[in-house]
């Protein structure tokens, strides 16, 4: 096999150059999936740095995401994503050094760096070269880098060395000497009386190797003689150590005995030394290459070292308390595991086939208590049932827990996009994100990408204004786009908001009259909450002309068509000149969901309980009509009835009472849209299973699914957006 095989050349025949990596079965999604969270870290840091926020956390943390995607990309044969995201590894390691102050000219670069890798990621589930930019950004990142080392160096140095982002070295003749030890004694408290240098190493094949670091640094802290120490133990717990630790403590290695003892006792420790130190000297051990401040191995060769990500621990806790904890949580942190998504998936499916079981045995046992009364075995049946659905509920709420993600895995695409379009829009906008860490189903988590990106592309062209505008209609240049999610009513708000220009009603009206979507005469009968949702009208748009941003008028009406498939609904609320307030409200999961079951003639139907309003049971003398179509009077409201029948396309037929002379209606709600849907009985509430109907059946109206009862039979799972829309068109055709 030969890694990264034919780059930048073409196969027989014109075809592109299959490439092999280093991968065995079933690795090649995880290396996907961990490279595109390490580009995903890089790119946020960058948005971060560009704002200004230049804090050592943000540069060490995109540096050590750089170090670990070189690494990976190296391990697996993929020699041009190596050598890219090693220049790119140089460049935030120039930032932690301070030889670059800032991320300035290198920002547009480094982004389109990031664009490049994940098309050089998603080269290795293609087999092929998808893009011959690499060595490009490789040499320009190198140049730029390199010019920047070269203004800055003193008189006399070398400006054409290759910048690596670190400290220069010394330009006299006098011996170098070792930066370890003069930033163990700068980091040192003063302190009288001797001190020595202890040196720990790990085995460089170990994967536990910060572990192992930090249980030195922990064993150095407790005996109480520990001075400094580098890497420090923040760098440890960020991930950003190698293999080796050094250790300036109090006392002559003649003292450091039960120290030394300890330190070579933990495992992967290969070598312990310790020399007594009177003065910064020259590094005995003869290393060109210590670990020091500003050296955390981005030099070593491609792939051979993986710094470990450690997370975040715990500040402020003295000594060994604070480090005890951190070891702690270290420990946890390797217990975690990688699951594939469909794994997943078919446990869900699993737990869905137990739910509706735990069903059918609660209605048996039901059934048995009332055959066979208070008799032991019925008892004990019912004992059971009951048991088993505890066990089965937490099981199901344990199985959906699994599958909630952070919303923050959708809101992290959008600051990239906000800067980007914002510039080529002669804009400046602010992102303002909230909420991120707002979990649900991953199953909607997946279908709600698309229509945010609808709304934030909205925003930013047709809502925020330009900073001319803006100034000269008193406010800031810079608009503000919030994004926010929260949980409310066992469903996921998501909004969208703007300061911008908001819209106007009655030019909303007049371009749907222009158009040819509306009469004249229905647009002035539409109040101005009503006019909002004139946007909403397929193939409307306001945009002057058609760009690559919006202008097509298939924006608005596809966000509620893909937010109402899920459940859901959309809320748009807006004042002029002030802004404009898009609210999403989402289902936390569409794999099992409340419903409401219903008989109607031969079949049973299952209504969400999301669009359940209320049931009624009213005598025939209530229903009145109105243009020939039943109605009845609900606190004010005229809500249309319709059989639940007639409204899934069978044959109309009138309304039934039942056998004690009342009438069954199920109020439901959509949008603004009511409808009570009469039906012939109310078999009850229960959790079903969500199940897709098989092509074969082809696509039945007003039907969104199907589920089993826990009989056995099928029923129906209704759409009720779709009955309502139905039923509306019918309504107004007869009108």
């Amino acid at each position: 096999m030969q890694p990264d095989a034919g780059a930048g050349q073409a196969g027989a025949g014109g075809e592109p150059a299959a490439l092999a990596f280093d991968l065995g079965p079933g690795d090649h999604r995880l290396f996907i999936d961990e490279s595109l969270e390490q580009i995903e870290t890089i790119e946020t840091g960058l948005l971060d740095l560009e704002r200004g926020d230049g804090s050592p956390q943000v540069v060490n943390e995109i540096f050590r995401a750089a170090h670990t995607l070189k690494g990976s990309a190296a391990t697996i044969g993929h020699r041009r994503m190596a050598e890219l995201t090693h220049a790119l590894e140089d460049v935030f390691g120039a930032l932690r050094a301070g030889t670059l102050a800032e991320l300035g000219a290198f920002a547009d670069v480094a982004l389109s760096t990031i664009d490049v890798l994940r098309a050089l990621v998603e080269e290795v589930s293609a087999g092929h070269i998808l893009t011959d930019a690499p060595e490009h950004l490789t040499t320009r990142l190198r140049t730029m880098l390199d010019e920047v080392a070269g203004a800055a160096a003193p008189p006399g140095g070398s400006p054409g060395t290759p910048s690596t982002g670190r400290t220069p070295a010394a330009v006299d003749d006098r011996p170098a000497a070792d930066p370890v030890v003069e930033r163990l004694l700068r980091e040192a408290p003063d302190t009288a009386g001797p001190r020595s240098l202890v040196r720990c190493s790990v085995d460089p094949s170990s994967s536990w190797q910060a572990v192992r670091l930090l249980q030195a640094a922990v064993e150095a802290t407790e005996s109480g003689r520990l001075l400094s120490s580098a890497p420090s133990v923040e760098e440890i717990e960020g991930g950003l150590a190698d293999d080796s630790l050094a250790l300036l403590v109090r006392g002559l290695p003649s003292d450091l005995e039960p120290l030394l003892a300890r330190l070579r006792a933990i495992d992967d420790i290969v070598e312990v030394s310790a020399r007594p130190l009177e003065a910064p000297a020259a590094d005995e051990s003869g290393q060109s290459d210590p670990v020091g401040a500003g050296e955390t191995g981005s030099g070593d060769p491609p792939g051979e070292r993986r710094a470990a990500d450690l997370g975040v621990e715990a500040r402020g806790l003295p000594g060994g308390a604070r480090l005890g904890l951190a070891g702690d949580r270290l420990k946890i942190a390797q217990q975690t595991i990688r699951i594939d998504v469909s794994r997943l998936d078919e446990l869900m499916n699993l737990v869905g086939e137990l739910v509706v079981h735990k069903t059918r045995l609660q209605l048996q046992a039901h059934q048995l208590m009332g055959r066979l009364g208070d008799d032991p075995i019925a008892r004990s049946a019912e004992e059971g049932a009951q048991q088993f659905a505890r066990i089965a509920s937490q099981l199901q709420d344990q199985v959906t827990g699994l599958r909630m993600l952070p919303i923050e895995t959708v809101f992290n695409r959008f600051p990239r996009v906000v800067r980007d379009l914002a510039a080529k829009l002669g804009k400046e906008v602010e992102l303002v994100v909230e909420g991120k860490e707002t979990e649900l189903d991953r199953s909607v988590l997946e279908e709600v990408g698309d229509p945010l990106g609808h709304l934030v592309r909205n925003a930013l062209d047709h809502g925020i204004e330009t900073p001319e505008v803006r100034v000269a209609a008193g406010k800031p240049p810079s608009g503000r786009l919030r994004l926010s999610a929260r949980h409310a009513d066992g469903q996921i708000v998501i909004t969208i908001e703007d300061d911008g220009a908001g819209m106007d009603p009655d030019a909303l009206r007049r371009s749907a009259v222009e158009k040819g979507l509306m009469t004249s005469e229905a647009a002035a009968a539409l109040s101005d909450a009503e006019a909002l949702k004139i946007i909403f009208l397929p193939g409307f748009s306001t945009a002057a002309r058609v760009t690559d941003v919006s202008g097509r008028g298939v924006g608005m009406d596809v966000v509620r068509t893909n937010i109402e498939r899920l459940g859901g609904r959309v809320d748009v609320s807006s004042t002029i000149g002030r802004g404009t307030r898009v609210a999403l409200s989402l289902p936390l999961t569409l794999a099992i969901i409340g419903a409401m079951l219903v008989r109607s003639g031969s079949r049973v139907c299952a209504l969400p309980m999301t669009g359940v309003v209320e049931t009624l049971r009213i005598e025939p003398g209530a229903i009145s009509h109105v243009a020939r179509h039943p109605v009845i009077t609900l606190r004010g409201r005229v809500v249309p009835v319709a059989v639940l029948d007639t409204a899934l396309g069978d044959p109309p037929h009138p309304l039934r009472p039942n056998g004690r002379g009342f009438i069954n209606l199920v109020v439901v709600r959509s949008r603004d849209l009511e409808l009570a849907l009469a039906v012939d009985e109310f078999v009850g509430q229960q959790e079903i299973v969500l199940k897709s109907l098989s092509a074969f059946t082809g696509r039945l109206v007003g039907i969104s699914g199907a589920t089993i009862m826990a009989d056995g039979t099928v029923a129906l799972v209704v759409d009720i957006g779709a009955v309502l829309g139905a039923s509306a068109a019918r309504l107004g055709a007869v009108a």
